[in-house]
């Protein structure tokens, strides 16, 4: 065996294939027989990397013992090597017994390209090894995030809901994430690394009175990107044997988890295999939370189409919320990203998330941008709906810290209604009658046309959800 070096008492097994472009977007299965005793296993693929066009496979790990979830490596590159033990794990992967029985070990064919056979080899090996002790950790840990009490309000909160680590194709640690989040002054962040959640219990203990973390998790599946947040176990990202994207959306809203359509218009396949959102019974089916904003307003995500995607879902009648994530990963951190700007009672995950789901949020580069309204003696703020009867609504939008020679724009039904070129702050104020709209947002650009902040809907008197 090339990749993995023979121990005593150790089972092994090679699996070779080939995979040709009718193999992609497969789950495949190579089941290896775990013996009793076995206390660390080794897995390694390899695969000639073949370009295409300028584009490359994208063949990833997945594990399952005989009680379940391992771990997932959703890595580019064409060697995968994983081990597992009791007591550590490759990022990604989950530390823990080497349980007797029949293992999985998936291939997760996300990008195969055409007209170029890729031939693979799968290495396994269980082993009775001693696992030598590892040194605890020299940096301290923050207080366990449960013992935090709640930051008063309700006030604004800043965050970000969508980030990666090591733990799935990030350069940084959590450390690195959690040292960044509080440079940038956040008020929470989000761990949402592809199709795994091993690095969620040392994300929650770099938390602490300063930085809320939220449990989360992004299915990154082949043919669409979403993120689930609130639940801190593992889900099948998988859709087949009758389990759609419908049903993964339904159960995560079913486990109080909050599901978020992930960068909808990004560029696809092969660009960015499974990036783009193309599930016709999700669109937006049973999900309610958007992103709109993901990275940079200008970056290959598309988000002016994201934009524009959810003013449809909006004038059909869905009760949109839209969110924003940096979908960062360590590698460029000068980006003007855009933050979350959530309205909560209380700096808790079930506020924050609670509120996201209401649409009490406005996504802003640096600006401070809120929108209310008033008709018929209701007074709403963004996310909310004012009653049928309520009548014509006086709007009103107010802003602060914006860039000199920046425009405000109120979209009302996915439309410009009013502009106004403005100072560093102020108010302005504007009148939808019943027929006039049925929903509308204020919008912030630079200068340059890119995008510095937007809010949430108003759901005016004339709409009617669906």
């Amino acid at each position: 065996m090339n990749g993995i070096t023979q121990f005593p008492n150790s089972s092994r097994e090679t699996f070779v294939g080939v995979l040709t472009g009718a193999d992609v977007k497969r789950n495949i299965a190579h089941v290896f027989e775990a013996p009793e005793g076995a206390t660390r296993l080794r897995i390694r693929l390899s695969f000639n990397p073949h370009r295409v066009a300028g584009f490359n496979n994208m063949i990833t790990l997945s594990a399952f013992d005989p009680l379940g979830f391992r771990g997932a490596g959703h890595r580019h590159g064409c060697v995968h090597e994983v081990f597992l033990d009791s007591l550590g794990a490759t990022p990604g992967f989950v530390p823990g017994p080497i349980r007797a029985g029949p293992w999985q070990i998936t291939l997760d064919t996300h990008m195969v390209m055409p007209d170029a056979p890729v031939a693979y080899t799968l290495e396994v090996a269980a082993s009775a090894e001693p696992i030598p002790l590892r040194p605890e950790p020299t940096a301290p840990l923050l207080r366990p995030q449960a013992l935090v009490p709640p930051t008063a309000g309700p006030r604004w909160f800043r965050g970000d809901l969508h980030a990666h680590t090591v733990h799935s194709d990030a350069i940084w640690t959590a450390a690195d994430l959690a040292a960044w989040a509080r440079a940038e002054k956040l008020d929470f962040v989000s761990l949402t690394d592809h199709n795994t959640v091993s690095g969620l219990a040392e994300m929650l203990a770099l938390g602490g009175p300063d930085l809320l973390v939220l449990g989360g998790m992004e299915f990154t599946t082949f043919w669409g990107h979403a993120l689930m947040h609130g639940s801190h176990d593992w889900m099948d990202w998988r859709t087949r044997d009758g389990q759609g994207m419908a049903a993964i959306a339904t159960a995560v809203a079913a486990r109080g988890g909050t599901f978020i359509i992930a960068h909808p218009r990004a560029q696809g396949d092969p660009h960015c295999t499974g990036c783009r959102w193309v599930y016709d019974e999700v669109f937006p089916g049973p999900a309610r939370v958007v992103e709109v904003w993901n990275t940079a307003w200008s970056s290959d995500s598309h988000n002016e189409d994201a934009l524009a995607l959810a003013y449809d879902w909006l004038n059909a009648g869905y009760r949109m919320a839209l969110t924003s994530g940096t979908d960062n990963h360590g590698r460029d951190l000068r980006q003007r990203y855009g933050f979350d700007h959530v309205y909560a009672p209380a700096l808790t995950e079930a506020d924050i998330l609670a509120a996201v789901r209401a649409g009490r949020l406005y996504i802003s580069a640096g600006p401070r941008l809120e929108i209310s309204a008033r008709a018929g003696g209701e007074s709403v703020m963004m996310g909310d709906a004012l009653s049928p009867e309520a009548g014509a609504a006086e709007i009103q939008i107010a802003w602060a810290d914006a860039p000199l020679g920046a425009q405000l724009s109120l979209i009302a039904d996915g439309e410009a209604r009013q502009t106004w070129a403005m100072g560093e702050s102020g108010e302005a104020r504007a009148t939808l009658g019943v027929d006039d709209a049925r929903w509308c947002l204020a919008t912030l650009r630079g200068t340059d046309g890119q995008m510095l902040a937007l809010t949430n809907p108003i759901f005016l008197s004339g709409f009617r959800a669906r």
